[in-house]
């Protein structure tokens, strides 16, 4: 049996070899990993994507902006028409707690000067421009220097208008009613008037002489 000399071995082992039985080299493997490299082929794909892939992934991208646009814009003005339905209801029921509570009538009118020092009532349909309730001590639907505003509604860019039809004002005695009010608020979403979503996003507040109030999705009548 032959025996392999000590220094032989040791520089062996320093070229990263080991000896067998046989006198073949076999890679020494360190740590439990390979030092084989990936190929050009595995090296290539993890650089990212190729021409068709990212086609693919615009043409994707594309396709859902287009249906997601409008759906968010339908959202959005769905969600502002909700905001005004709300906010208004709640002034024509507070005007109406404010007249029972104060024993004065309580006016709601709008206005186009909401931001200034002292805001007063003011012509027109579009209530979108904002509105004011006060405390109307000698009712003439007017802001005058005995009288308390109440609330201030500042004017709303976000919809197509808040169109009252029926009286200016509606003012409510201290018995809870209000004569003369019988009419109703459109609420008019922003979007394009000729689309379909123009009528079903619109919604309608009934007002009676009594003060209650009725909501109607749509533009139908009260």
């Amino acid at each position: 049996m032959k025996n392999t000399a000590p220094g032989r071995g040791r520089e062996r082992m320093k070229r990263g070899f080991v000896a067998t039985r046989s006198d073949r080299k076999v890679p020494r493997v360190t740590g439990g990993r390979s030092r084989t490299r990936p190929s050009a082929a595995l090296r290539n794909r993890d650089r990212g994507f190729n021409l068709l892939e990212a086609m693919i992934v615009v043409s994707i991208v594309s396709i859902l902006a287009i249906i997601g646009v409008p759906s968010f814009r339908d959202f959005s003005a769905s969600r502002a028409v909700r905001s005004h339905v709300d906010d208004l209801a709640g002034a024509i029921r507070l005007a109406r707690t404010e007249a029972l509570k104060r024993g004065v009538p309580v006016t709601l009118c709008r206005t186009g000067n909401a931001n200034a020092a002292s805001p007063n009532c003011e012509a027109g349909t579009d209530w979108s421009s904002g509105w004011l309730m006060f405390a109307d001590r000698n009712p003439r639907g007017t802001v005058d220097a005995n009288d308390t505003l109440i609330q201030v509604q500042q004017a709303s860019s976000n919809t197509d208008g808040i169109i009252r039809t029926g009286t200016a004002a509606i003012t409510f005695i201290p018995a809870g009613i209000a004569p003369g009010a019988d009419g109703n608020f459109l609420i008019r979403p922003r979007v394009n008037a000729s689309s379909p979503r123009y009528t079903t996003l619109s919604r309608r507040i009934c007002v009676t002489n009594s003060g209650a109030t009725r909501l109607i999705n749509g533009t139908g009548a009260c």
